[in-house]
């Protein structure tokens, strides 16, 4: 067990000499005897700067020095939280109020009785080892509750930014959802422009047929021709281009103007491919449309990817999706 260390704060010197003798004779430390409190503030300063302060100061309350022991005692309690022992041979009730106040762990009068003094550094050590110990586990809990809430902070802050994520990504997945519904949408539009041209052509040879058979007569070369004048007539691109366009453009708004300023290569033909592949119709779908082979259709398609300067890993229909 280490030796309790003291420290004597006596203006006279055989008094504080006897003492130290006494007290290390007992068994406990003494790190230094001084007469004065100025001095003995700067000689405890020193050691505590070395990490060797005492214990308990034996503090006498009548000093040599400017400073009395009452005031010498509070500003060595107040930096270092030491055990303070007052010697007086003054026994006056001032002085003991004075004294009272600083809390002090033990008043010995002199003289000094050693089995006293014993006993009181006894157990002005123990409360002065409880104290240190309150004091440390107080900044123990402190510092725990301190990391606790940086801890619960951070946990908020991660469940916080997980929550913004979550919501990122429902916001995303929403959006994705409008755009495909959208997308169908279009496609059914660009659908039903077809089959109503189609229903059209239709249309018109059943009425041709239907007026052939009742004149009740055999059909000639001449009313197929003339049937047939119907079909070609009404499934000849050109002529129904500008009103598919304007159907096209109410799907797929600002389409056409997109295509001339970002790629102004471009010739009206191509215009014609870009909006067949952006109805994502396939390839014989597009030739039957254009009235040109299967093979035009896809040397076409590749004059298209030249003009637009498209690498050979990229989708020429995901692509113009994207105009």
């Amino acid at each position: 067990m280490e030796k309790i260390k003291l420290y004597i704060v006596e203006d006279d010197i055989i008094i504080a000499n006897d003492l130290k003798q006494r007290i290390t004779g007992s068994g406990y430390e003494v790190l230094g005897i001084d007469g004065k409190g100025e001095k003995a503030i700067e000689s405890i300063d020193t050691l505590a700067a070395n990490d060797n302060q005492p214990d308990v100061i034996l503090m006498d309350i009548t000093l040599s020095g400017k400073m009395d022991g009452i005031e010498t005692a509070k500003i060595l309690s107040d930096k270092y939280h030491c055990g303070i022992i007052f010697l007086t041979s003054i026994n006056e009730t001032a002085a003991f109020d004075k004294i009272f106040s600083l809390k002090p762990y033990a008043y010995i009068l002199k003289p000094v009785d050693i089995d006293q003094l014993k006993m009181s550094i006894e157990l002005s050590n123990y409360q002065h080892r409880l104290e240190l110990s309150h004091e440390k586990a107080t900044v123990d809990l402190q510092n725990e509750m301190e990391q606790r809430k940086k801890a619960e902070k951070e946990i908020e802050m991660r469940l916080q930014e997980k929550i913004k994520a979550e919501h990122k990504v429902n916001q995303l997945q929403r959006q994705k959802h409008q755009m495909e519904l959208d997308l169908i949408n279009r496609e059914l539009a660009t659908s039903s422009i077809f089959i109503s041209q189609k229903n059209k052509i239709i249309g018109l040879i059943r009425k041709d047929v239907t007026r052939y058979l009742r004149k009740g007569k055999n059909i000639t070369k001449n009313d197929f021709v003339k049937i047939l004048k119907t079909i070609d007539e009404n499934v000849k691109f050109e002529n129904d281009w500008y009103r598919i366009k304007a159907h096209f453009e109410k799907i797929h708004p600002g389409f056409f103007d997109r295509l001339r300023v970002k790629y102004p290569q471009l010739t009206p033909n191509d215009h014609k491919l870009c909006a067949l592949l952006r109805m994502n119709l396939s390839t014989k779908e597009i030739s039957q449309i254009l009235k040109i082979t299967a093979p035009s259709t896809e040397i076409s398609r590749i004059r298209l990817r030249k003009k637009l300067v498209l690498p050979k890993n990229v989708n020429l229909v995901h692509f113009i999706c994207l105009v």
